[in-house]
């Protein structure tokens, strides 16, 4: 059976991986919209004073993408890693235990 702490052990590392995965997901969010010529708040404004030019626009919008994908993927990826990590250790453990069995005395 299961115990809490390699739960709670488990948890802990999707929970730490997923914030990873957030924050390059929100830098990227953060560049793409940037570059895109959107006005971020709190965050100084590097674009020209008239719009961003298309091409710049677009990559923009390409990268602020790829970020959210990135974002979205890796606290998928992290929570399946993690998990399967964790569900074969302890079926590991299990099969182990029910293949050691009950130590009978040899009956002849």
């Amino acid at each position: 059976m299961a115990g809490w702490g390699s739960a709670f052990a488990a948890a802990f590392k999707i929970v730490l991986m997923s914030i990873v995965w957030a924050v390059i997901g929100i830098v990227l969010i953060a560049i793409g919209l940037s570059m895109a010529g959107a006005a971020l708040p709190g965050l100084p404004s590097h674009a020209p004073s008239h719009t961003a030019g298309t091409g710049s626009a677009v990559l923009g919008v390409i990268i602020a993408v790829i970020g959210y994908g990135l974002l979205l993927l890796g606290t998928l990826a992290s929570f399946l890693k993690y998990s399967a990590e964790y569900y074969a250790r302890e079926l590991q453990r299990e099969t182990a235990y029910r293949q050691a069995g009950p130590q009978y005395p040899y009956r002849p």
